[in-house]
């Protein structure tokens, strides 16, 4: 079920399934800023990416030496949310493990969203809670898709991407079968900005490790509009768009991490795999996002 946030400057659409944000529409110029989903190329929108992030080798990781199988981007996007507390620029919502989430990830956990709307811009908090009596090891993720036509006419060339520092970024390597290669590769030159092509996302997703990017911003170059996520504190920082045969799927993806998908050393026992955080017995892990609309 869909639920709306508004106020003066945005309309905002959230799904109780998955907790997932659906639409960002700018009230004085009729802007959808959020891609609308198609699966000819991605048909999700926004999806949380909880208890893991990417991809398991073969779907699977190893708990206390037990196989476990999770698909791509963990469970929480698939499972329907309860709603704590609503207003109208307010939305929590909650996910309490259950037979079904311990049958792949076997913690006890609570997760809670919540989405804050003030002015022309929109926070995003995660809670993950460990109500269990040992350490829980997870990954949480962003995976808001931004539209790159947010006129008729654009493309996605006609956007550029903006990070809040000029150095020289390093990204980790993808291999064609999802997995990462955690060994810093040089992304182009030293810059600040670069403009959107296809020819970057040939693999998959540009991933920056190593809490490079703290702010991205995606413009369009002539008539300015766009949207800057704030991603402060995060460690890792990937950019996605699908990659379908040359066609233009109209859309990237700003995806902050904590956490990333199977290095080439997996399969992995999940205590152990990169990138994990651990929560000690009665912990609570806490982060957020801003994302601001012009």
């Amino acid at each position: 079920m869909r639920h709306i946030l508004s106020n003066n400057a945005l309309r905002v659409e959230i799904d109780s399934l998955g907790a997932e944000l659906k639409s960002v529409r700018s009230l004085q110029e009729n802007l959808e800023y959020l891609w609308q989903g198609d699966t000819a190329f991605w048909g999700r929108t926004s999806p949380v990416l909880f208890p893991i992030v990417g991809r398991l080798t073969d779907n699977t990781c190893f708990i206390e030496g037990r196989k476990y199988s999770m698909p791509q981007h963990g469970l929480a996007r698939d499972l329907e949310f309860v709603i704590l507390e609503q207003d109208q620029t307010f939305l929590s919502f909650s996910l309490k493990c259950d037979a079904q989430t311990r049958a792949a990830y076997p913690y006890d956990f609570e997760l809670l969203i919540n989405y804050r709307l003030q002015d022309e811009q929109l926070r995003v908090t995660w809670q993950v809670r460990n109500h269990g009596t040992g350490f829980m090891p997870f990954a949480i993720g962003a995976h808001p898709g931004f539209s790159t036509r947010l006129e008729p006419e654009d493309s996605f060339e006609d956007y550029d991407i903006r990070f809040e520092r000029h150095q020289q970024y390093h990204l980790w390597p993808v291999t064609p079968n999802g997995r990462l290669v955690t060994r810093p590769v040089p992304f182009l030159e030293p810059l600040q900005s670069f403009t959107l092509n296809h020819q970057y996302f040939a693999v998959d997703a540009l991933v920056f490790p190593d809490h490079q990017v703290s702010s991205v911003t995606l413009k369009h170059n002539w008539h300015g509009h766009g949207v800057t996520l704030d991603c402060t504190g995060f460690p890792v920082l990937a950019l996605w768009t699908a990659n379908n045969q040359g066609q233009d799927p109209a859309f990237l993806c700003i995806e902050p991490w904590f956490g990333f998908g199977d290095t080439e050393a997996g399969p992995f026992e999940l205590v152990e795999k990169p990138g994990m955080q651990l929560l000690e017995p009665g912990g609570l892990f806490k982060a957020h996002y801003d994302m601001r609309f012009f």
